[in-house]
């Protein structure tokens, strides 16, 4: 499959978020619910369908079928890689003072069993695999092609970051979120980084979907639990002001950054 060219990425980028605002503004207009507006994230595979070349080639590489074994390595690189993020926003938190633990039963349970969108593991993981297909097993190898590794990485995460605003504006709107503009701006930014051991893992198994997917679908499903969603302001177990504690917020920020900083600096 041959790679786009810069101005073909820059098309699918803005391509992808325009469609993403339009379909913010008729979920504004409609009063979606969240789980709803969420249906998003299979935008990035739909436009990468839509600007392929090669669609056979597109889904070989998805599949990973040119490196299983570095697929399933690096899946297992991702288990990991989550658990260690998501633990290190919470010793922060607690360290800082930032938040504190709520470990009553019912409350865990009231978390664990819908208070968030994310549901199942297996619709977990075909969410996140709809933004994964296009972000990085599509555009990814595409910047690749253009630019060093930090970079390409950098410009993919600015793009990941900018798909998220829309949606994060609309509810922290409905919510009347606390620091809303804040808000909005740390989880962008955190995204923005995020999309550095995301692309890490795609890269070394050959930007197949599985180990960048599972890593997305892992933080969609645990970070939510321990620190709640900075979407619908739902607590997890350690409780405090979503932009601050969250994996996506100022904390996420805090941990994915020197990680981001390292991945470019050695790749």
């Amino acid at each position: 499959m041959s790679s786009m060219t810069v101005f073909q990425c820059l098309a699918y980028v803005v391509a992808v978020n325009a469609v993403t605002t339009v379909w913010v503004y008729i979920g504004h207009v409609k009063w979606l619910s969240f789980q709803t507006l969420a249906l998003a994230m299979f935008l990035p595979t739909a436009m990468a369908l839509c600007f392929t070349d090669d669609l056979w080639s597109l889904v070989v590489r998805v599949v990973g079928f040119k490196q299983p074994l570095d697929a399933v390595a690096f899946s297992g690189v991702a288990v990991y890689s989550v658990a260690a993020m998501v633990g290190a926003c919470v010793v922060i938190d607690l360290l800082m003072g930032w938040a504190k633990l709520n470990l009553q039963p019912d409350y865990q349970v009231d978390v664990l069993n819908g208070t968030l969108f994310n549901g199942t593991f297996f619709s977990s993981f075909l969410r996140a695999a709809g933004e994964e297909v296009g972000w990085r097993c599509f555009l990814l190898p595409s910047l690749m092609s253009h630019f060093s590794p930090g970079v390409a990485l950098l410009l993919g995460g600015v793009a990941w970051g900018l798909f998220h605003v829309p949606v994060l504006i609309l509810m922290t709107s409905r919510l009347s979120t606390p620091m809303p503009r804040i808000t909005v701006l740390v989880q962008c930014l955190s995204v923005m980084l995020s999309a550095f051991p995301h692309g890490w893992v795609a890269i070394k198994s050959g930007y197949s979907v599985w180990a960048s997917g599972l890593m997305h679908a892992l933080w969609n499903q645990v970070n939510p639990v321990m620190l709640g969603s900075i979407y619908t302001q739902a607590p997890g177990i350690v409780v405090g002001p979503q932009w601050l504690i969250n994996g996506e917020g100022l904390a996420g920020c805090i941990v994915l950054l020197p990680l981001a900083i390292w991945l470019s600096v050695t790749m």
